[in-house]
């Protein structure tokens, strides 16, 4: 699902984010990448969100090298991809169904068919209840559950999250990564960046460590 091929990147010319990185994620697998603040795992997100390029080396997601889409392409590969971030980037004026329709507004899915996802989703995450909040009557982890409904309408095959357990106390933490578990169980390829090591080691997934832009170790699963 996902292959890295040496890969480099560098910014202003100087600053090495990453360095020589390989590694292969198969289809359907649930994949932790953790290191110390800097250690490169957003920059590894952004290259496979196609936020950045690779300086060297190659990305391929599905097969394809994506460093090779023309800037066309990359709005229709995107959508493909599910994403959840830290600090949830929802929009505060609008209710919680309206942000997770959001990704099926912009694609100009039928209404209908649209409002059928959204509830589904939001059921999924357990908030169905709360379709038509706004996100500021949530707490953080609803918040963050709200965000996870979104990155999944589009029913993607890849889900990425970027320390989406950052903010939380260590039970919410632990529920939002049963949420990633469901979505894996049912064949969706995640790739979690996270630095809390006691949460990952209790889930016995496989961990990619990163440390100064360099992948150090690749551990399986427990």
């Amino acid at each position: 699902m996902i292959l890295f091929e040496h890969v480099g990147k560098r910014y202003g010319g100087r600053f090495e984010a990453l360095a020589n990185i390989d590694f292969r994620v198969q289809r359907g697998e649930m994949v932790f990448l953790t290191g110390h603040s800097g250690a490169g795992k957003s920059s590894l997100l952004r290259l496979i969100m196609l936020l950045e390029r690779p300086t060297r080396g190659r990305v391929l997601v599905a097969g394809h090298d994506i460093g090779r889409l023309h800037p066309s392409q990359v709005p229709f590969y995107r959508r493909q991809i599910g994403v959840v971030f830290q600090d949830h980037q929802l929009l505060l004026d609008r209710s919680i169904f309206d942000n997770v329709a959001l990704p099926l507004e912009i694609r100009g899915v039928d209404p209908r068919e649209a409002a059928r996802r959204v509830r589904a989703a939001l059921d999924k995450v357990g908030l169905l209840h709360r379709e038509k909040a706004l996100p500021i009557e949530l707490s953080g982890g609803e918040q963050q559950r709200v965000g996870i409904a979104r990155a999944v309408v589009n029913k993607p095959s890849l889900l990425l999250a970027d320390e989406p357990t950052g903010n939380l106390d260590p039970q919410l933490s632990a529920d939002i990564m049963a949420l990633f578990e469901d979505f894996n169980r049912i064949g969706t390829t995640v790739l979690i960046a996270s630095h809390d090591l006691a949460l990952i080691a209790r889930l016995r997934h496989r961990v990619l460590r990163l440390r100064d832009g360099r992948l150090i170790a690749d551990e399986e699963a427990a």
